[in-house]
């Protein structure tokens, strides 16, 4: 039912309604604001006006709703939502980047104050959090190239095919149900992606023929790729909210902060600046606003042994990139180690085979050749380590992130995204555009003995006027000094010092004057390593030890002229030591470490490639024939009701079964090897029981 734009604001101004409803692409209906009865005040909201922010957790994967923009900043239509939310409140907005499987384990945990992320409200996910109302409602459509000449329109249109979606979201929920247990494609042709970027690289090479997802990240893509195309829409309808934990007290105040925002339109303009739609065609009728959210003592407990994956990122260990302010500088093709602490801030054991795994990036390259990263040994919570990948700069220039993040034994991605941020310079960059016309400057720099012995000092002098500023360059440092000044200089060795004078035009001019200075110490460069012969697995200490220069660098990393680091090269590596004496010229050393046996690469999780059944509905007496293809396993159990029908099977193999009595069975294959995983079907049996 479509309502009048005066009944929405004559509903909110009796304040009979509580939710900001924004968002249906279907334009079925208008924005409605149901007020709840006021829950008793908790300590979680207090602790938020205590602390005074509150703290977002998003997955930045997903636009126009949250997505990293081109100046590496948090962008999109929930990012600036939760940002009008915090202004509202009266509180600063914080984010936290995740993995979308683990956004819910976060909110559980209480690793945020509440989550954003285009989360849909669902059954199971209200068992575990608490919702506030919709603030948007869309639907799932059909993405594929311009190749793909059939039209989805139902389900049955997709039987035989390929299709990717978003782990952990509704998308692969309505395919699993609708498609792989109906019968209409196979297990293994239901592929699961991390990011919708995936389900679009894979659209492009043809791995898949169809990609499941939301409208308006279908019609992004459709604008920045022609060769894709929409080819079927309304599937399942997408309800997102904002999400926190069971019976908290935020959810008030985040209610009666979207009502402000609707009642003095900041929301209509967030939809028309993100969403590009018109903001009184995509809000949803009264009815389907409010969501009821489960009281806790209605949810099911967990299992003691069931535990919750998470991971928090404690610190850059080199390579900080200031939060892409300021990406380490690094030459096309140069190899680099990347190393983060984290933190285990869930309540499972990390096992060994817990990896840290590359996802996705600001461009193609950002990969850098990284592998994933094993754990290695248990963690267990509470626990940090320290995670390092080894890396290769782009051959072409530009400025790279990539994003990394933990994955567990079942594939599933979880904790905080940590990234690594670099900058290739441009080798030809453009010609800088010409100087304005500039006045005649002459400074009169000059010194009073150009001349002197090691220890000795002397005095520079100046003099310029009508300019806009002097400095004065001594090596790395730059000051700013008045037009007539002077400075004593004591140089260990020859020098050049610069003034900087800066026109009124705004264009700089560089003076220089030399200082030569005899009997000064020559330099000098020592650079070992304790071992140069490794075998896989080891570190060694690389030692230097500079005198007499103006700066030394590590592989490009600038470090103290006496000083050591430890390094595990993974296979042989040579490194280099730069130094910059203080006449400008250069000098080098380098140490190569030879690696014997390195470690071989990690094993595989068990992965269950198909698992098939000749029919899901037999009748009493038939029998039915199952068959599995599995990669890394070292066998298989087939059950049925939880018992065995075959036990240490095969990874690739197949199965006879015949139930002998009416009713559905439950059959489920495990694959187990380095860790399990499982796939599972139900067969009805039909039938008169006998008497």
């Amino acid at each position: 039912m479509k309502r009048s734009l005066r009944s929405v604001w004559r509903l909110a101004a009796l304040t009979l309604l509580v939710a900001l409803l924004p968002g249906t692409l279907l334009a079925s209906g208008r924005l409605v604001l149901r007020q709840q009865p006021t829950p008793e005040p908790a300590t979680d909201w207090a602790r938020v006006q205590a602390a005074g922010k509150i703290v977002f957790g998003t997955a930045a994967d997903y636009p126009p709703f949250e997505f990293y923009n081109s100046n590496f900043e948090l962008d999109g239509f929930d990012i600036a939502l939760a940002r009008a939310i915090g202004e509202k409140l009266g509180v600063a907005v914080e984010f936290n980047d995740f993995a979308f499987d683990g956004l819910i384990n976060a909110v559980q945990l209480g690793n945020v104050d509440a989550a954003i992320g285009a989360i849909s409200v669902t059954p199971n996910r209200q068992m575990v959090v608490d919702f506030t109302n919709l603030y948007y409602i869309g639907n799932s459509v059909a993405l594929a190239t311009t190749s793909f000449t059939p039209t989805i329109t139902s389900a049955a249109d997709l039987a035989g095919m390929r299709i990717g979606a978003e782990r952990g979201t509704t998308y692969q929920a309505w395919a699993q149900e609708t498609l792989v247990e109906a019968g209409l494609i196979a297990q293994d042709d239901l592929v699961l992606y991390s990011t919708p970027s995936e389900i679009v690289r894979d659209l492009r090479n043809g791995t898949i023929d169809v990609g499941l997802m939301g409208e308006l990240t279908a019609e992004l893509a459709v604008n920045r790729s022609p060769e894709l195309q929409i080819v079927g829409r309304q599937f399942n309808q997408q309800q997102f909210a904002i999400a926190a934990g069971k019976g908290s007290s935020v959810i008030e105040p985040l209610n009666q902060a979207l009502i402000a925002l609707q009642s003095d339109g900041t929301f209509a303009e967030l939809v028309e600046r993100y969403l590009q739609l018109n903001p009184n065609s995509v809000t949803p009728d009264e009815d389907v606003a409010v969501v009821e959210n489960v009281p806790p003592t209605e949810t099911v407990t967990p299992a003691p042994t069931q535990c919750i994956d998470s991971m928090a990122f404690v610190a850059d260990l080199n390579y900080d990139d200031k939060n892409m302010t300021a990406p380490p500088i690094m030459a096309p093709g140069q190899d680099f180690v990347k190393s983060w602490r984290v933190l285990n801030n869930g309540t499972c054991d990390w096992t060994p085979d817990y990896v840290l795994a590359y996802v996705n990036g600001n461009r193609i390259e950002a990969s850098m050749g990284g592998s994933v990263v094993p754990v290695g040994r248990t963690v267990k919570p509470g626990d940090m380590i320290d995670l390092s990948v080894s890396l290769r700069a782009p051959q072409v220039y530009g400025a790279f992130q990539g994003f990394w993040q933990m994955r567990n034994t079942l594939g599933q991605y979880f904790g905080e995204v940590v990234w690594v941020g670099i900058q290739v310079p441009d080798p030809n960059p453009p010609a800088p555009p010409p100087p304005p016309p500039t006045q005649d400057i002459n400074p009169n720099l000059r010194v009073d003995n150009n001349y002197i012995a090691s220890g000795q000092c002397t005095t520079i002098r100046w003099d310029v006027d009508n300019v806009s500023a002097v400095y004065f360059i001594d090596g790395g440092n730059q000051q700013g000094v008045a037009g007539h000044d002077a400075r004593n200089v004591c140089p260990g060795g020859t020098t050049t010092y610069t003034l900087r004078v800066v026109d009124r035009n705004g264009a700089s001019h560089d003076f220089s004057i030399t200082i030569n200075v005899s009997g000064a110490p020559d330099y000098s460069i020592n650079f070992w390593a304790d071992n140069t012969n490794l075998d896989g697995g080891q570190c060694t200490r690389l030692r230097w030890d500079v005198r007499n220069v103006q700066a030394v660098y590590l592989d490009g990393e600038g470090v103290a002229g006496v000083s050591d680091r430890e390094v595990c090269p993974g296979s042989a590596r040579t490194y280099t030591l730069q130094v910059i004496k203080y006449d400008g010229s250069q000098d080098a050393r380098q140490v190569t470490i030879n690696v014997n046996n390195p470690p071989p690469p990690p094993a595989q999780p068990p992965v269950i490639r198909r698992f098939s059944v000749s029919s899901n509905q037999i009748g009493r007496g038939q029998c039915l024939n199952f068959e599995w293809r599995t990669d890394n396993t070292k066998g298989v159990n087939l059950l049925r009701n939880g018992g065995a029908v075959v036990a240490g099977g095969p990874g690739n193999g197949s199965a006879q079964d015949c139930p002998d009595a009416v009713g559905l069975y439950e059959y489920k294959l495990v694959a187990y090897g380095v860790g399990q995983t499982e796939q599972g079907l139900t067969v009805n049996v039909i039938g008169p029981q006998p008497r």
